[in-house]
C-alpha cells in the first residue's frame, strides 16, 4: 500500500499544472456524459419513452458536456463570454420544442454541465433530484387522481400528416371516440378526441404515441 501511495505521489509531481487541469475536465466531462444518460434513461421509465429513441439519448449524453465545454472556454474570457451570447441569441430549432417539458429537460441537462464547471458535488445532488423527482410526479399524479376519482379525457390534436399504417392503427383504438380526416395521397391529416375509463389505458395510450412526437407534429393536450 505504501508502495502504491509512493508511486501516486510520483506521478502527481510529474504532472504539470495544465495537464492536472486537463485530467480533470476529462473526468468531468465523463461525469457529465454519464449523469445525463442517466437522468433521461430514469424519466424515459416514467410515461416518456419516446425519451428512449437514439436522438433523445444523444442529446442526453451530449448536452451536459457542451454545457460543461462552453463555461469552461468562455469562463476566464470576457470577450468570449460576451460573443456566446450574441451567437446563442441567434440559435433557432430547425424542429420546434413542442412541451414545457422538453424545454425545463433541455435546460436540466445543460445545468448539469454548467454546475459540473463549479463543483461537482452540486452536480451529484442536481443529478439525484432530476432523477428523483419524476417518481414523485407520477406518485402525486396517481394519489390525486384516486382522490377526485376521475381518470381525466386525453384531447389529441394532430397537426400533421401520418402514414396509413398508424393511422389505421391510431383508429382503430377502442378509446378514440371521433376523429376527422383528410387525405393527401399517401398521407392523412387526422385531428379528433379520446375518452379513458381507466388510467391504465390512458397510460399505455401516451407510452405509445408520445413516441410519436418526434416523428410528427402532433400535440398531446391531457384535461382532467
Amino acid at each position: 500500500m505504501q508502495d502504491l501511495l509512493e508511486i501516486l505521489t510520483l506521478a502527481y509531481k510529474k504532472f504539470s499544472a495544465q495537464n492536472i487541469v486537463l485530467f480533470l475536465l476529462l473526468i468531468k466531462i465523463a461525469f457529465c456524459a454519464i449523469g445525463g444518460l442517466i437522468v433521461t434513461y430514469i424519466h424515459s421509465k416514467f410515461s416518456y419513452k419516446w425519451l428512449r429513441n437514439n436522438f433523445n439519448i444523444y442529446v442526453g449524453i451530449t448536452l451536459p458536456v457542451i454545457g460543461l465545454v462552453i463555461t469552461t472556454v468562455i469562463g476566464s474570457n470576457i470577450a468570449l463570454s460576451i460573443g456566446m451570447i450574441g451567437a446563442l441569441s441567434i440559435v433557432r430549432f430547425r424542429t420546434p420544442i413542442r412541451t414545457p417539458y422538453e424545454l425545463v429537460h433541455y435546460f436540466s441537462l445543460l445545468t448539469i454541465g454548467i454546475s459540473a464547471k463549479v463543483d461537482l458535488s452540486i452536480t451529484v445532488i442536481l443529478i439525484i433530484l432530476l432523477s428523483i423527482l419524476p417518481y414523485f410526479i407520477k406518485r402525486f399524479s396517481l394519489l390525486s387522481k384516486e382522490t377526485t376519482g376521475s381518470n381525466g379525457k386525453l384531447a389529441l390534436n394532430f397537426q400533421g400528416s401520418m402514414n396509413e399504417k398508424d393511422f389505421k392503427k391510431i383508429t382503430s383504438d377502442k378509446n378514440i371516440r371521433n376523429y376527422s380526416v383528410k387525405n393527401e395521397g399517401s398521407n392523412f391529416n387526422i385531428s379528433g378526441y379520446a375518452i379513458f375509463y381507466e388510467t391504465s389505458d390512458k397510460e399505455n395510450f401516451l407510452n405509445e404515441w408520445s413516441s410519436k412526437i418526434n416523428n410528427y407534429n402532433v400535440d398531446l393536450d391531457e384535461n382532467n
